[in-house]
C-alpha cells in the first residue's frame, strides 16, 4: 500500500449523457452527492477565525506597546 501515491480524479456535474458515456466505454465511476451550502459555510467559518486572529495579534501588539502605561 503506497499511502503517499497520488491519484487524479475527474469532477464534473451530473448529466445524465456523461453517465451513459462512462457505461458504453466501461469506465468505472462513482457517483458523490454535495451540498453547496457546506463549501460556503467552510469559507465563512475560514474567514471568521482569521478575522479574529487577526483582532487576537492587534490586541497583543496594543498591550507590548502599551506596556509603560500597563504597569
Amino acid at each position: 500500500m503506497q499511502i503517499f501515491e497520488k491519484k487524479k480524479y475527474i469532477e464534473t456535474e451530473y448529466e445524465e449523457r456523461h453517465i451513459e458515456n462512462l457505461n458504453k466505454a466501461n469506465v468505472p465511476f462513482v457517483i458523490k452527492e454535495r451540498r453547496e451550502i457546506t463549501s460556503y459555510v467552510g469559507l465563512a467559518y475560514f474567514i471568521y477565525s482569521i478575522i479574529l486572529d487577526c483582532f487576537v495579534l492587534v490586541g497583543i501588539a496594543w498591550a507590548l506597546l502599551n506596556l509603560d502605561k500597563l504597569l
